[in-house]
């Protein structure tokens, strides 16, 4: 047991469980009294069922709900709402109270929800969260947006605030104000933060600044934090592998906001560098073993072949320089495109579980290219986007997911990919 998750509510259990499943951990919601054999899952995710109860008896839930886990010492979540609603310093406070020596690091954002955190404020679609509907709650009317005020209001202990002006400094500043926080006595600080580059820069602080800590916050940082701290301990088996073959406009701009949303490495290989490796499959080394390279640090690896427009190659012209038809030259960049796939997954030290494939003549070479007879279809992701496991060959049981290069929207690829690590990631947990 690496994290556990306590959360007011099990809508929020679950949410921070998938997130972190994303990363690679086997996770599990915990509907009962835990018990010594679910030690065995990397985290477990409890639901106190406290939101809307009076303060008194939240703080009680929290406390007997880390009685059950403190003897693994394990990394605490204190999931909280991204819309703050809730008793948040009452159930900070039982960590605390638990614990003395920790340090609560409040990261309230959500950028991918537009949850946002400037000057100390909860801003919701760039609202400040007291003039949203969230202020006709029936149950938890928000009434406030400072952060800070709701815990000077609802906590014990002493409230710190970390400013944008410092997150955005870097993860060297953010770590000098963590020490002179905790050296003052501080136990509870507040990050502003707008991006999920806010938070991996706050998460990497956090990690190297080796201070006695936990998170609170409704998911994004909890996943960053976790995923830092015990990467060097764990070979993840989430991995995924693109092999992108289209080249449309909407596939330039689905790969962009990937890369932008995402910790994703692709290598662009040109049309010309293709030819050479249909011609000589050993070529493909260079490419294979750089993205071997990139697995640890990258959760996507992988291959395209054009990012720009000016990468866009006139298919006759190239099919003419090099005195083959239309079809031919499609189906070379394809197999050379399976080839650098194909290298890349059967390598013995390969983790990759999971395939991307854009491009029905991309996904038909790859299948084929693999030794696999075709693929059990599971699931529509999104219209005209299929998941399945592939059937037969090195990679039998693979998870895939494919679709053509006009479909979706400049979202659909990082839904894939986050629908796609989610699947593994629950194969993966089955094992244990």
């Amino acid at each position: 047991m690496k994290v556990a998750v306590v959360a007011d509510d099990l809508t929020g259990a679950n949410a921070t469980c998938a997130l972190l499943s994303k990363k690679g951990f086997n996770a599990i919601t915990c509907l009962e009294k835990f018990n010594e054999d679910l030690s065995r899952f990397d985290v477990i995710s409890f639901a106190t069922d406290s939101r809307s109860i009076p303060y008194k008896e939240a703080y009680s839930r929290v406390v007997d709900c880390i009685s059950q886990f403190s003897k693994y010492q394990p990394l605490i979540s204190k999931r909280i709402d991204s819309t703050l609603r809730g008793n948040l310093g009452a159930e900070v406070d039982a960590v605390i109270d638990n614990d003395p020596n920790l340090m609560a690091l409040v990261v309230p954002v959500y950028p991918s929800s537009d949850r946002i955190c400037v000057g100390g404020s909860l801003l919701v679609n760039g609202i400040p969260l007291q003039n949203t509907a969230m202020r006709n709650d029936p149950k938890n009317p928000m009434t406030e947006s400072s952060i800070l005020e709701l815990f000077r209001c609802q906590s014990r202990y002493p409230v710190s605030h970390i400013a944008l002006k410092d997150v955005l400094e870097g993860k060297d500043r953010i770590e000098q104000r963590l020490k002179q926080i905790y050296q003052q006595g501080g136990r509870i600080v507040i990050f502003d933060a707008t991006t999920d580059t806010d938070i991996s820069v706050i998460a990497q602080a956090a990690n190297n600044v080796n201070l006695p800590v936990f998170c609170v916050d409704p998911g994004p940082f909890t996943a960053q934090f976790a995923d830092l701290r015990y990467s060097s301990e764990r070979k993840m088996a989430n991995k995924v592998f693109v092999a992108i073959g289209s080249v449309s406009d909407l596939t330039q701009r689905q790969i962009r906001k990937l890369k932008y949303d995402r910790k994703v490495w692709l290598e662009t290989i040109l049309v010309d560098e293709l030819i050479e490796i249909s011609k000589d499959i050993k070529k493909a080394k260079p490419i294979v073993d750089k993205l071997l390279e990139k697995v640890d640090q990258f959760d996507v690896i992988g291959i395209d072949t054009v990012e720009m427009p000016e990468h866009v190659c006139d298919l006759a012209k190239l099919a003419a320089n090099n005195n083959m038809s239309m079809s031919e030259i499609s189906n070379t960049l394809n197999q050379a495109i399976a080839e650098i796939t194909a290298q890349v997954l059967f390598h013995p030290e390969s983790i990759i579980r999971g395939i991307y494939t854009s491009g029905g003549d991309v996904t038909v070479n790859v299948v084929n290219r693999l030794g696999s007879s075709g693929f059990l279809l599971k699931d529509e992701v999104e219209p005209l986007t299929v998941y399945g496991h592939l059937v037969g060959g090195k990679c039998d049981g693979y998870s895939i997911v494919t679709k053509g290069g006009f479909v979706g929207n400049d979202n659909t690829l990082v839904h894939c990919i986050d629908y796609l690590s989610t699947k593994i990631s629950s194969h993966e947990s089955m094992k244990h």
